[in-house]
């Protein structure tokens, strides 16, 4: 169990952490504490250890400390009355589940359960017909309980989703602290009429291609890439809309690359790099972004977020980029057309058409914090048709040429944006209009405290 694990274990011990159940109706809570009582009372008159534990659970109920008093004198009688209440307020099926939880979450809390307590728990396992499937889910999950192993608990829950068992993934981390189920996908080929829609959080490991007529659909889910994760849709489908895409300390492939699509847009998705990986890598797609994040995306060469090239329109309205980065070009993006000399050396993606495009980039109220890199702290284009407006670059720096933007041979309409406390590292000017015609200092926006200077021209 990591340091974090247990300062959230101790959080909900010292904080009292509200049971999954608190705001279910007060006479089902008393009901639910009273069968919970019954465990406590099983093998004899409660000890002080085990009164303490009652009232830590009638507490998380968010039931009276004086219902303790009460719940124990009924458990305590054990009347067939007062336990068919019990298994009549258990009807639905996360009611039992997190019930039986409960009860092997104190019944192994000294890492042993006596005959009493096993004879209980396996006589209301079958009063609360639970099936084969179900029984299995709960006693694999109070192991990864006992363990406070969260890998183990994934296999359990795993396993219970192939068995149709509806798991109350929501309530789950009451019982292991910082457990978040994320189904595992493979290595994976969508070819032509096939569909893939995720249901849940999914932690990849391997490609996933999506072919020309394929489709994939993130349906707003958490994705975290492992070692050689990536998403490849070449020709197919993606539906991104409200996705995070997380990548581990193992990744080490741009998380999404985007090929011989046609208009593809993305709202409202998360990209986190982990100072490991780049974003998203397209190459003959038509892409729009909108509202999009892009956090601490990191490539060795070019473009710490975004690589975009050999396509003639890209847009981006309302997009964050916070400390991105790279050892080459474009801390946070990379533009080129096809004519850039890069391109012309060799067959970058290996499906270049042959097609001479120059990009067309729209940018409206875009943010870039904090953007590193060798030459150009946040964007370095390269034969393209450029358009910015009010855009914000803070803090944006490079060792060599334009501490926020690098353009050339490319043409400029500017106007709106701010630039505060942009640094180049050499003599160079915060933003190098290389080959660019036509554009003035106050044009373009206005600039505070950036050094050495505002705008250099060539």
């Amino acid at each position: 169990m990591s340091i974090l694990d247990n300062l959230r274990q101790v959080k909900r011990e010292l904080l009292d952490e509200k049971h999954p159940l608190a705001n279910e109706a007060i006479q089902f809570r008393k009901t639910y504490a009273i069968g919970y009582a019954m465990l406590v009372c099983v093998n004899g008159y409660p000890s002080e250890m085990a009164k303490d534990v009652l009232k830590k659970q009638i507490a998380a109920l968010d039931l009276p400390a004086e219902f303790k008093k009460l719940s124990i004198s009924v458990a305590m009688e054990a009347e067939t009355d007062a336990i068919h209440k019990v298994l009549q307020n258990l009807n639905e099926a996360k009611h039992k589940y997190l019930f039986m939880l409960d009860l092997y979450d104190y019944a192994q809390k000294d890492r042993k359960i006596t005959e009493k307590e096993q004879e209980l728990l396996v006589l209301f396992e079958e009063l609360l017909q639970l099936s084969y499937e179900e029984v299995q889910f709960i006693r694999g999950f109070r192991l990864a309980m006992l363990k406070k192993d969260v890998e183990v608990a994934t296999k359990v829950v795993q396993a219970a989703f192939e068995q149709n068992v509806e798991i109350p993934l929501k309530e789950l981390p009451y019982f292991i602290p910082g457990f978040e189920y994320q189904e595992r996908l493979m290595q994976m080929t969508l070819l032509s009429g096939q569909k893939k829609k995720l249901g849940y959080a999914t932690y990849l490991n391997g490609e996933v291609i999506v072919g020309k007529g394929a489709e994939l659909d993130l349906n707003g889910m958490k994705v975290t890439f492992g070692n050689e994760a990536t998403i490849i849709v070449d020709g197919g489908l993606l539906k991104a809309d409200g996705a995070q895409f997380i990548a581990s300390m193992d990744a080490n492939k741009t998380m999404l690359s985007l090929r011989n699509v046609g208009l593809t847009i993305l709202q409202d998705v998360h990209f986190f790099g982990a100072n490991n990986v780049r974003a998203i890598e397209m190459n003959n797609a038509k892409v729009e972004l909108d509202t999009c994040s892009f956090e601490k995306c990191f490539d060795e060469e070019r473009g710490g977020a975004i690589y975009f090239t050999n396509s003639d329109h890209f847009v981006l309205r309302n997009c964050v980029f916070e400390h991105n980065s790279t050892l080459g070009k474009g801390g946070s993006m990379y533009i080129a057309g096809t004519e850039a000399s890069h391109m012309r050396k060799r067959d970058f993606f290996s499906r270049i058409t042959g097609k001479i495009q120059k990009v067309k980039l729209v940018m409206n109220s875009c943010h870039f914090k904090e953007s590193r890199a060798e030459m150009s702290g946040a964007l370095h284009t390269y034969d393209a048709e450029i358009s910015i407006h009010n855009s914000t670059f803070d803090s944006c720096s490079s060792r060599a040429g334009g501490a926020a933007i690098d353009t050339l041979n490319c043409t400029i309409e500017a106007n709106g944006n701010t630039f505060t406390k942009c640094k180049a590292g050499m003599t160079q000017a915060v933003v190098i209009l290389g080959s660019t015609k036509g554009t003035t200092e106050s044009a373009i926006g206005q600039f505070e405290q950036c050094e050495p200077k505002n705008l250099m021209m060539k």
